[in-house]
């Protein structure tokens, strides 16, 4: 019997461009696609775009900027120098299109409201982060990159307004499950709604993913009970790395999946004494100030860790780290108050339970601050799907921008501003000449087999709980994987998340659309989970520790492993090839 779309989905919708996403990225795709074109833009959100993604908190900072006439330093020498830092991880070529062109967006945040300029019409640039990093970290000759202080508490909320003012169509609550692609395109894709249960299959010219970073729910949080230890942690929540899931599953190239984005924070503290941290001084009990203590062994090892103040913890050498074998603290003597006032300001307008925490603990300089290591995920920027230069990934149709990007510097906002622009701008030249997507033959088979997959839990009465599947991988990745990386340990974290999706994946069940929703993200964990691990065991050798260390391979190898490792799934199993990115 053959079998129709409109008997598989409980909606369609047709439009010329599709957003997955509604954070910065999606946001900005969304206006700049409106105000280039009258097409039809829809954007799929899982949470509300009002205060979805990394920025729904709000925002202190305009971070990695470079123009001659506010900071007199050259965008294209600061791209360079932000993507030799990482080398050979990430692209010059698109470190560069991201700092030239990273102060446009500031003039449409402006139009919409956002207070960026002070009352007399200037910009407040932050030199260096107020020349608070340490000098060890100075004299490294690592990029630290200036910033503007901005009043952004309710950006999310101006972004979403201007979405809607434009004439955007707007899905909320609804997740995306999975891309549908015929002859090596991706023409649509298909959804639920986190609230009623809705299977909706979208068809689109041109797809963007906007989906955010691989760095909430990867890795335990072993400070807090089941079930609040899965949603602590200093990324939203909600951004878990579902968009990079469905890419990989569809075909597309990810990179640099072995690496984890280690920070060392304050016990307690959640978000904010990251911030503190890399402004204030690292000391152990003996008193001793590890940015200089280690100051040489920091130098011999190069460039490249992505949070440098984080590095020095595990200092001397990843065998024997200070953070294994003492405690540490942040100190704030010989710290300014100009430094102490950021703290503030950024609490105010990023962070404000922070702020209160702080206040109710003494304030920042009396406030404890004993410092842990804590694993997030994979690290922004560096790890995520592979694009070109227009932002277009190896699946024709499908780009990509924001936090989802791999292989490239992390700029944060400025990044997901920047390439929410470009891909909008490409988005705008090549629908108009793309045929209508026709989903038939194959694409139906793709619809019904999802569908399947989406609403198997519904229809279980008895089975495992979501969240305590999600507890046992991220508990394996912590356990197998995590720092200490070595092969037998990494491949037996492979052979328990093969159990966990052959065994009890099929056993997930979901009494509501919201319980649902849980048993998707945590399919979209074991598969990330599974590259992170076997990406991790292909890299023989050590690079950026504690990003990547290998126990059994502990130098680092540029004769053989100077390059990114790049996947993608082919016939159902992972392939790799090693690259050097321009």
């Amino acid at each position: 019997m053959t079998v129709t779309l409109e008997q598989l989905a409980d909606e369609i919708v047709e439009t010329d461009i599709l957003i997955l996403g509604g954070g910065l990225a999606g946001c900005m795709a969304a206006i700049r696609a409106k105000e280039k074109n009258n097409l039809d833009v829809v954007v799929v959100e899982k949470a509300a775009i009002m205060r979805s993604g990394e920025a729904g908190h709000g925002v202190d900072h305009y971070p990695g900027l470079a123009h001659p006439k506010i900071n007199a330093i050259d965008a294209e020498e600061y791209g360079r120098k932000r993507a030799g830092d990482l080398h050979p991880l990430v692209s010059t070529k698109l470190s560069v299109i991201t700092a030239k062109n990273a102060f446009k967006p500031l003039a449409l945040l402006e139009d919409i409201g956002v207070k960026i300029r002070e009352e007399d019409g200037t910009f407040k640039v932050a030199p260096g982060r107020l020349k608070v990093l340490p000098r060890a970290i100075e004299r490294q000759g690592l990029v630290k990159g200036d910033f503007v202080l901005i009043r952004a508490a309710d950006l999310k909320i101006k972004l979403a307004a201007e979405v809607r003012k434009r004439g955007v169509r707007v899905f909320e609550h609804t997740m995306l499950t999975n891309l549908i692609t015929k002859d090596g395109s991706v023409t649509g894709a298909t959804a639920v709604n986190v609230r009623n249960g809705k299977f909706v299959v979208f068809k689109a010219k041109g797809v963007a993913l906007t989906t955010g970073a691989m760095q909430s729910r990867i890795y335990s949080y072993p400070y807090a009970t089941f079930p609040n230890n899965l949603f602590i942690g200093s990324s939203c929540p909600a951004n878990l790395g579902s968009g990079a899931a469905a890419a990989y599953r569809a075909g597309a190239r990810l990179i640099n999946l072995e690496f984890v984005d280690v920070h060392v924070c304050a016990l307690g503290w959640d978000f904010g004494p990251q911030g503190a941290t890399m402004m204030g001084k690292m000391k152990n009990l003996a008193g001793e100030d590890l940015f200089e203590k280690y100051l040489r062994v920091t130098t011999q090892r190069g460039k490249g860790a992505f949070y440098p103040w984080g590095a020095y913890a595990f200092m001397p050498d990843m065998s024997k780290p200070e953070i294994d074998r003492n405690v540490i603290s942040r100190h704030w003597d010989g710290v300014g108050e100009e430094a102490e006032l950021y703290q503030h300001f950024s609490g105010a307008n990023e962070t404000p339970f922070v702020l209160k925490l702080m206040r109710d603990r003494g304030g920042l300089r009396k406030a404890p601050f004993e410092l842990f290591p804590w694993l997030r995920g994979m690290p922004r920027g560096i790890s995520g799907v592979m694009m070109d230069e227009r932002g277009e990934t190896s699946l024709k149709g499908l780009f990509v921008a924001g936090d989802i990007v791999g292989g490239l510097p992390a700029y944060a906002g400025p990044g997901a501003y920047v390439w929410g622009s470009r891909i909008a701008d490409h988005l705008t030249e090549y629908v108009p000449d793309a045929k209508k997507p026709v989903l038939d033959g194959e694409q139906i088979m793709q619809v019904r087999a999802e569908r399947d997959r989406v609403r198997a839990p519904l229809g279980r009465k008895d089975g495992v709980n979501p969240l305590e599947l999600e507890d046992l991988v991220r508990k394996i990745n912590t356990y197998y994987v995590g720092i200490n990386k070595i092969e037998p340990r990494l491949e037996r974290a492979l052979e328990l998340i093969k159990v966990l999706k052959e065994r009890f994946v099929p056993t997930l069940m979901a009494r509501n659309p919201h319980e649902l929703m849980r048993a998707l993200e945590v399919q979209d964990i074991l598969d990330l989970s599974e590259i992170h691990a076997q990406t991790a065991l292909i890299r023989t050798e050590t690079r950026m520790p504690p990003h990547h260390y290998r126990v059994d391979y502990p130098e680092q190898d540029d004769m053989h492993w100077q390059k990114s490792i790049v996947i993608r799934r082919v016939a159902g199993e992972m392939k790799h090839t090693l690259e050097t990115l321009a």
